[in-house]
């Protein structure tokens, strides 16, 4: 396992489109962190320049779904899973191997965004309250955002590991979070989240929630036990998908 781990810190560190996405979503962010000031309703610092670019990350959940699926994709169409296999490493090694390496990007791409914009803007706007309850707030929501990125994630994974092509791959992944943020833009002022519960569940939704400052231990809970949850049936479909499947 750790050899895998090594082989796939290798692969990245010289990877140009990993550098070049990690250099894009910096650049944007801070970019476009001065445009979110007019959004600011809570807190008018740098702080709500994060949570505002947080709630606001749809975009990114598509663009970089589609890139890590991809990155996936090329793992099969390139044969790299199926020399890993012929060189003796199972089945379980190299998912999982895969699946931390590439779960560990997914949220690097997703955080960078909000943090470059946030560190920008705290030059022009500061920080308002004491440190202790912004640094405490800032964990809580990288920490909820990296739950629910990872559950958006553990459905890329499913579709690399089920369709086992880049095309297949990319594409149903990308339509899947796409009618994913559909429903979010349109459900939300319609009253769809209201009339029917289990549309609160979406990945994308608990994120907005969670950037509440008075979150209920029931709010908590339930959003920690259906990200979990969530995550969990997609890594299993895939890891069961991947065991049974024959490569050529």
């Amino acid at each position: 396992m750790n050899n895998l781990l090594k082989m796939e810190r290798y692969c990245l560190k010289h990877n140009k489109l990993f550098w070049g996405c990690l250099f894009l979503i910096a650049v944007i962010g801070m970019l476009f962190s001065s445009s979110y000031v007019e959004n600011l309703t809570v807190r008018m610092d740098a702080i709500g320049i994060f949570d505002v670019m947080v709630y606001d990350s749809t975009f990114c959940l598509i663009l970089f779904s589609a890139i890590i699926t991809m990155f996936l994709g090329q793992e099969f169409s390139n044969r790299t899973i199926t020399v890993l296999i012929s060189s003796g490493h199972s089945r379980a090694k190299i998912f999982i191997s895969k699946f931390l390496t590439y779960l560990v990007v997914f949220n690097i791409f997703m955080l960078i965004f909000p943090i470059v914009g946030s560190l920008r803007m705290s030059f022009v706007l500061g920080w308002d309250g004491l440190l202790i309850d912004n640094v405490l707030h800032v964990l809580q929501v990288i920490g909820f955002s990296i739950l629910f990125n990872s559950t958006v994630f553990s459905v890329c994974v499913f579709c690399a590991f089920f369709f086992r092509d880049l095309a297949k791959s990319v594409s149903v992944a990308t339509l899947v979070i796409l009618i994913s943020s559909l429903i979010l833009a349109y459900g939300v002022p319609m009253g769809w989240f209201s009339s029917l519960r289990l549309l609160r569940f979406l990945p994308m939704y608990q994120i907005r929630e969670m950037l509440s400052y008075s979150l209920s231990t029931v709010q908590i809970t339930e959003a920690l036990i259906s990200g979990f949850i969530c995550m969990l049936f997609f890594i299993v479909l895939a890891f069961r998908s991947f065991r049974a499947c024959e490569l050529k």
